[in-house]
């Protein structure tokens, strides 16, 4: 086995291995290469700094990418290894890579994202010193019809535009999760480059503003689900001067509404399993739990 840097020629065989994966090969979820370029090309991902390549035999055989979350300091690391590679070792080697990389970073903590059926990956994980610290549920919403948005008079609902509400959306997100577990604040650039990539168009960014000033926001998206078109809701968030009038269930409601209208045959999103308000929200607009994930922490001696 072999562990070495990425390299930009890696990009087509990361995307294979990303599909076999994650099981995506053969469905509309599934990266090609040029994807997989634009993704490991967004401000921050740095691959030929923070992505290892697994080799056995001199064929790639796993990857680790790890996102280098300096605001917060942290890691957080994703990869995993090949379906037909698994029980060599790769699992281990790309684990111990990851906190290698991490403890030369200098961040605090590293975290990994492991499937509630994933028993292996959550084996490896405790016994590599890794400890449970977050679930987050996955929910999903299906139903006739969306449900209906009520805003405060002066209130209206907008889509971004493209190139003058960037900076818009990235103060009203900072500011809206600044306090939550996990997330580390982004620039501008990085958001102008998810806005630009964004699965269903800028235009699926959702905004609630009051005389036109930015209150709360829904990021949506779309997805593939077999035969069918899924929507999904990535971030929502309410500006804190603005909690406690109801945008929080209007910018649900919002996103929706909208991605109902142009043929989603369900909703998804996650949330945190101790965000109590946020969670019981989800559940009053008929989402339902399908699943959970399970973060896992590596914390480094004295920090």
């Amino acid at each position: 086995m072999r562990i070495r840097g990425f390299d930009w020629t890696d990009a087509a065989g990361m995307a294979r291995a990303h599909n076999e994966i994650g099981g995506a090969s053969g469905t509309a979820k599934a990266h090609d290469a040029e994807s997989m370029r634009r993704m490991l090309e967004q401000p921050g991902c740095d691959p030929e700094r923070h992505c290892f390549i697994a080799e056995l035999g001199g064929a790639m055989a796993g990857y680790a990418l790890v996102a280098y979350e300096r605001p917060i300091a942290r890691a957080v690391a994703q990869g995993g290894t090949l379906p037909d590679m698994r029980g060599k070792g790769v699992g281990r080697a790309l684990v111990r890579q990851a906190a290698e990389h991490s403890t030369a970073l200098g961040v605090d903590a590293l975290h990994v994202e492991a499937g509630e059926r994933n028993d292996a990956l959550q084996r490896l994980l405790a016994s590599e010193g890794f400890e449970i610290v977050k679930q987050y549920w996955q929910m999903r919403w299906q139903g006739d019809s969306a449900p209906s948005v009520s805003l405060p008079s002066g209130f209206a609902t907008r889509s971004l535009l493209q190139g003058e509400d960037e900076a818009a959306l990235t103060f009203l997100q900072n500011t809206a999760f600044g306090e939550n577990w996990g997330f580390s604040p982004n620039t501008v650039e990085q958001i102008s480059a998810r806005v630009e990539q964004n699965i269903g168009g800028p235009e699926s960014i959702l905004f609630i503003t009051d005389e036109g000033k930015p209150a709360a926001y829904n990021w949506t998206m779309f997805s593939a689900d077999g035969a069918n078109l899924s929507g999904v809701i990535s971030m929502t968030g309410v500006h804190p001067n603005y909690r406690g009038r109801g945008l929080g269930r209007a910018v649900v409601a919002a996103g929706i509404a909208y991605l109902v209208d142009r043929g989603a045959a369900h909703v998804d999103l996650e949330v945190d399993s101790d965000n109590t308000p946020a969670r019981e929200l989800y559940l009053k607009l008929g989402f339902l739990r399908v699943s959970k994930t399970i973060w896992y922490e590596k914390r480094f001696a004295g920090r």
